[in-house]
């Protein structure tokens, strides 16, 4: 929960990437996969990065890091409606519509990953992240990832 509060206020004041970690981004992502992380989010952007640094800034995480929550451009929420969406799910409260669609931001970006030709790691931590690793993942590398996200 604590993540999540500093995930807010993170969103509320995130600076956008500058020109060196734009490049660097272009750099470790195929021109399709780029174009999806630069339709995220300032916000996500930089959380982003800050987990693919955070896991070690090895290549072979950049697309697990970089794209998990590329699903959540789907709902076109900003920081408060997406936490008024993630306390009504907590609650037990039926969503629908675009809060559905924030809830439901790991399957959907699954789906664009694998549209976009992203690897087995890539859409399957955006499609089971923050749960545990499927059989065909290291469960190390997994990890990493799941620690890196709660920064």
């Amino acid at each position: 929960m604590l993540h999540l509060i500093k995930r807010f206020f993170g969103s509320l004041f995130a600076r956008p990437l500058t020109g060196a970690e734009s490049s660097l981004v272009q750099s470790l992502l195929s021109a399709d996969l780029a174009e999806l992380f630069f339709a995220m989010s300032r916000a996500d952007q930089r959380h982003s990065l800050t987990v693919f640094v955070t896991a070690g800034a090895e290549p072979a995480l950049a697309e697990a890091a970089l794209l998990h929550d590329v699903g959540k451009t789907a709902s076109q929420l900003g920081p408060i409606s997406r936490s008024l969406a993630t306390i009504a799910d907590g609650i037990g409260l039926r969503l629908s519509g675009r809060w559905r669609d924030y809830r439901d931001h790991g399957a959907i970006g699954a789906e664009m990953l694998r549209n976009a030709g992203a690897g087995r790691l890539a859409v399957a931590f955006a499609e089971h992240h923050p749960g545990e690793a499927p059989d065909d993942i290291d469960p190390a590398v997994w990890q990493r990832l799941a620690t890196a996200d709660q920064v």
